[in-house]
């Protein structure tokens, strides 16, 4: 089956505080404010526009999870698979700025994706500030109910590979055309995106950050450690909205889908699937996260505007 997305997008959460949880990016990791718009304060890694938006609004909620298609027709026929496989499509205009076609449809248990044609590439790709400037926002994370019921749509709508799984279905992983193991990853609870992750360059940019927590009294959820299933080293912390960040360096990358087998992890022989180097998660690992929007966000005068 063809690739249809490309690369990780990005994420769009609504929150009372936006500036607050954009600072907080700013001070850890080193993203920067790229605009700021109608309630709206939008941040990027790269040279691209945006990767992350914080919309301001009453409640805390995902607005939407955005991933890179390869171009306009890959679009087009995302669009036509869900409405084929009876998904409710949203609105086939980009909730954000700079992209020029895009679908937003609701996958099982309230999950809202995005499909757009690339982010406009604007931005300076060096900039001067805090944190460690990763070079790209790398994945998202989901919890659902049930995984195989999701599984369909990422491989079958979306045309993701399947990278690894554990034997129960507990946990899945899945590609995007780029290769690296995972873009989108899920596993079993209730339905929120449990976290989201951006590639460093090395284990000396993950140390800076857990100083830098010290700093606000803060500490890491988990990590560092590394990961069974896509091979790399990781931390956590929680930012301000009870979402999960994640710091990963060095990736695993599938270079070639023809010879590449999907893997299968015991879940019940050890807990190193899930860290090579030994230590388990923390019993409340799974708890945080933010829920999708119950209304979907919608296009009107005052909302997301076609351009920053």
């Amino acid at each position: 089956m063809t690739h249809l997305i490309r690369q990780m997008g990005h994420v769009t959460f609504g929150t009372p505080d936006p500036e607050r949880s954009a600072q907080d990016l700013v001070d850890l990791v080193g993203l920067r404010v790229s605009g700021r718009h109608d309630r709206t304060v939008f941040l990027t890694s790269n040279e691209r526009l945006y990767e992350i938006a914080f919309r301001q609004d009453t409640e805390r909620y995902v607005a939407t999870v955005g991933l890179e298609a390869m171009d306009a027709h890959a679009v087009d026929e995302v669009y036509r698979r869900a409405i084929s496989d009876g998904l409710e499509v949203i609105d086939d205009r980009p909730l954000g700025p700079a992209i020029e076609h895009a679908v937003r449809f609701k996958a099982p248990f309230g999950l809202i994706i995005e499909v757009h044609t690339p982010v406009k590439r604007s931005e300076a790709a060096r900039y001067i500030g805090p944190g460690s400037r990763p070079p790209r926002i790398e994945h998202v994370n989901f919890k659902v109910p049930d995984v195989l019921a999701v599984r369909d749509v990422f491989t079958n709508v979306l045309g993701l590979k399947l990278s690894d799984r554990t034997t129960g279905d507990e946990f899945n992983w899945f590609r995007a055309h780029d290769g690296y193991h995972h873009t989108v990853a899920v596993f079993r609870g209730e339905p929120a995106l449990h976290h989201y992750a951006f590639d460093f360059h090395s284990l000396q940019d993950l140390a800076r950050i857990a100083d830098s927590l010290v700093l606000k009294d803060r500490t890491l959820l988990w990590g560092p450690g590394r990961h069974g299933a896509g091979g790399n080293v990781f931390q956590y912390y929680v930012d301000p909205n009870n979402c999960v960040v994640e710091m990963s360096v060095g990736m695993d990358r599938i270079y070639d889908d023809a010879l590449y087998q999907a893997r299968d992890w015991e879940m019940m022989a050890s807990h190193r699937w899930i860290n090579l180097w030994g230590s388990a998660p923390p019993n409340n690992f799974s708890e945080p996260g933010v829920a999708f929007a119950s209304t979907p966000i919608d296009l009107k005068p005052g909302g997301i505007p076609p351009s920053v």
